[in-house]
């Protein structure tokens, strides 16, 4: 089954693989979770923040990694970032909580700034949301970030 995001990659000849995870029971889906990351493929995280000065600001992390605020403030161009209330989350992006992807918010919002923590560049793929709860792909890193054309900055906390 194949989503937006999908059918967007593979019109521009981008390579992914997808894997559906079972959202129908958290602690499964986080085992399944779990296996691929012992399998050496990080999973990153696609977080909806709110700027002072910007608006909406997306941020890709790693599952296990804490954001910090500052951090991602000086680096977005605001003086304050913070979480906004779901419906704003749904309001700016289309997606619910859990489903947010950086492409599909790409395709639909070029002009949000996106941030990708430099803890990316260590990796030949990682897997992010594909726009769906429970569905993400695995892409090369080289081509997320040829096509979103994000900044690069260390964003993590520690």
């Amino acid at each position: 089954m194949s989503n937006a995001v999908e059918e967007y990659l593979a019109e521009n000849q981008m390579q992914f693989e997808s894997f559906t995870f079972d959202v129908s029971d958290e602690d499964e889906g986080r085992a399944q979770a779990e296996k691929l990351q012992l399998a050496g493929t990080t999973i990153y995280k696609t977080l909806v923040l709110k700027g002072n000065k910007t608006g909406t600001v997306i941020a890709l992390v790693p599952l296990d990694g804490r954001l910090d605020y500052k951090k991602t403030a000086k680096a977005s161009g605001n003086r304050k970032v913070g979480f906004p209330p779901m419906e704003y989350v749904m309001a700016a992006t289309g997606y619910p909580h859990g489903a947010n992807t950086p492409i599909g918010i790409f395709m639909q919002h070029p002009d949000y700034i996106q941030l990708f923590d430099t803890s990316i560049l260590a990796h030949e793929k990682v897997i992010v949301s594909s726009g769906e709860l429970g569905h993400s792909i695995k892409v090369k890193v080289t081509d997320l970030i040829a096509l979103i054309q994000p900044i690069q900055a260390d964003i993590l906390a520690g």
